[in-house]
């Protein structure tokens, strides 16, 4: 796992160091008003080579892109080790699906194919374990928990 070096900078916010493998690190700085600086250093250089600063729905959208390519699948893995057969799976609601506009108890899905609903994902907000009368929206991403072919059912019937 890769570490990261996590402290206060009064008055400033938090900073976070992680070493790269390759040599060199990375530097964020998170601040109270949502807004994050990135530094590159290559080597041991006290200077970055990179900086990048983010305003908050920019640095809200970079993280979506890494945790796209790089968490859930990691997260996804880890789990089903620990778990065995059980599977997380992410299905986001786009145009055109079905169930968009009902309640998740009108769906019946855990009755219907096993699976469960453990979570929906509504822009920046996280629903955990979602009441049977949440209205399911366009662009939710729900996060079901099944073995495979429960998983399969599901993703059938919510599209």
């Amino acid at each position: 796992m890769v570490e990261v070096i996590e402290s206060t900078l009064p008055g400033v916010g938090r900073k976070y160091i992680m070493k790269l493998r390759s040599g060199g690190s990375v530097t964020v700085i998170s601040k109270p008003d949502g807004t994050r600086e990135m530094y590159h250093f290559k080597g041991k250089d006290d200077i970055p080579c990179d900086t990048v600063q983010f305003n908050p729905e920019e640095a809200q959208q970079f993280a979506t892109l890494l945790g796209a390519n790089f968490s859930k699948p990691a997260l996804k893995e880890e789990i089903e080790l620990v778990l065995g057969k059980l599977q997380l799976e992410w299905i986001t609601l786009s145009e055109g699906v079905s169930c968009v506009g009902h309640t998740l108890g009108e769906l019946n899905l855990r009755a219907l194919t096993g699976a469960s609903v453990i979570a929906i994902m509504r822009g920046d907000e996280a629903i955990p374990n979602p009441q049977v009368s949440e209205v399911l929206q366009l662009g939710d991403t729900l996060v079901l928990i099944g073995n495979d072919l429960q998983i399969k059912k599901a993703s059938v019937l919510l599209m």
